[in-house]
């Protein structure tokens, strides 16, 4: 009896770990948008750009779940699927008439925002503000403030 007990506790665990392995060769490695994954997570944001149409979208929900299906037939690393989709949720995309707002504060640091308009995109408190060339919040500022559109070529809304 205790032979056929330690038999079927080797066969739970040998079964347990061949499930790990096969499991474990299907687990993306985390995501390393900035260094590794950084042309998966570029290729994938141009897919987008490509596929999604920003300014003509029905509503910033329909670009928004537009990029999802583009992170998620693209990319290479799945887990870097949320670094695409934040670019998108982080974008004036499908809101006409709203514009990326990059705001400085006194320390020096930068954050990005969507606002309705140019003109609710108000400095902080002996700070500094500009509206954004880009329309996701990805791109549109710098450690320092707004960052430059090559001769304005995404002024019109591309992603």
């Amino acid at each position: 009896m205790r032979a056929m007990r330690l038999g079927h506790a080797g066969f739970v665990a040998a079964l347990a770990l061949s499930l790990v392995a096969l499991t474990g060769q299907r687990v993306d490695a985390k995501c390393d948008p900035t260094g590794a994954d950084a042309a998966d997570v570029t290729n994938a944001r141009g897919q987008v750009a490509l596929h999604c149409d920003c300014t003509g979208a029905a509503n910033h929900g329909t670009f928004v779940s537009c990029a999802a299906d583009q992170a998620g037939k693209t990319l290479v690393n799945k887990s870097c699927k949320g670094v695409v989709v934040r670019c998108a949720a982080r974008s004036t995309c499908g809101k006409p008439g709203f514009v990326t707002c990059c705001r400085t504060a006194a320390s020096g640091t930068t954050k990005c925002s969507t606002k309705s308009s140019g003109d609710r995109c108000k400095p902080p408190k002996n700070g500094t503000s500009c509206v954004g060339t880009f329309p996701s919040c990805c791109d549109a500022c710098t450690s320092s403030g707004c960052a430059s559109s090559p001769s304005a070529a995404f002024v019109d809304g591309s992603f």
